[in-house]
């Protein structure tokens, strides 16, 4: 298993290979320092119990999609479908609309998934059972306030 850690400071992701990571590691942005506390599950690639980063113990799950990606594609589409409807092609213009949408979904749906920690936005990446729950706002919206009130951002 691989985690993404997040600097708490500047939001820099750090690639850790969970097998042999360190007690802590430097951010290559801010230079802070951040200790790591690696449980023997994920040490093994069973299952994310605890965020190495900020002890917290809440995920969701998400696909490993970048959406800058899928909105390129998407407005992309939807540029090219403008100028066909602009000169009178309507069928073309939602033809290329749904291909778009088509070639969005497909990249969305072949992608894995992707467990990520609601306080500080650690990702973990690996070939263990993904078994957190869909995204809520609510949570996310008080663990967050949580997270950056005990680290000093607010």
């Amino acid at each position: 298993m691989e985690f993404l850690a997040k600097c708490p400071k500047c939001d820099a992701g750090l690639p850790v290979p969970a097998l042999n990571a360190p007690s802590s590691i430097t951010c290559g942005g801010c230079g802070c320092d951040i200790p790591l506390v690696v449980s023997d599950a994920l040490r093994e690639d069973r299952a994310v119990d605890q965020c190495p980063v900020c002890s917290g113990g809440d995920f969701y799950i998400r696909k490993d999609f970048d959406p800058k990606i899928g909105l390129s594609v998407v407005i992309v589409g939807a540029l090219i479908s403008a100028a066909f409807y602009w000169y009178g092609r309507d069928l073309i213009a939602y033809s290329i609309l749904g291909f778009a949408t088509l070639i969005d979904l497909a990249i969305y749906g072949r992608l894995k998934d992707l467990t990520v920690c609601y306080r500080c936005r650690s990702e973990f990446r690996g070939a263990f059972e993904h078994k957190a729950v869909a995204f809520d706002l609510h949570t996310a919206d008080v663990l967050e306030m949580e997270y950056e009130r005990r680290i000093g951002r607010r």
